[in-house]
């Protein structure tokens, strides 16, 4: 099964924390690559700041999502003001499309 976290940031002291955790956030993301299909910073504009993030899952339980997630250095430090995980459906049509970065 499919799952999508979305997390947004909590405005006072974000670029603090990712500044102190970017790397440990991003080899821990390395870590799960496989289980996290994609994972990526959401930001207003291409090239503005961060203000969440979004990561797409594979995995049998929304606990095991919500394992994963709960070692995420960005989130034992604070930095997710919320997160959400919803099982995310394939739409008809897009079935043999293959989730692949580009």
């Amino acid at each position: 099964m499919r799952w999508a976290a979305l997390f947004t940031d909590k405005t006072e002291g974000a670029a603090e924390i990712r500044a102190a955790h970017t790397a440990d956030h991003q080899a821990y993301l390395r870590e799960y690559k496989g289980q996290i299909l994609l994972a990526g910073a959401m930001r207003a504009e291409p090239d503005g700041a961060p203000v969440g993030g979004l990561w797409i899952f594979q995995a049998d339980t929304k606990e095991e999502v919500e394992a994963i997630i709960a070692r995420d250095p960005f989130q034992i430090h604070g930095l997710r003001a919320t997160t959400t995980i919803n099982a995310w459906g394939t739409a008809p049509g897009y079935e043999d499309v293959a989730i692949a970065p580009r």
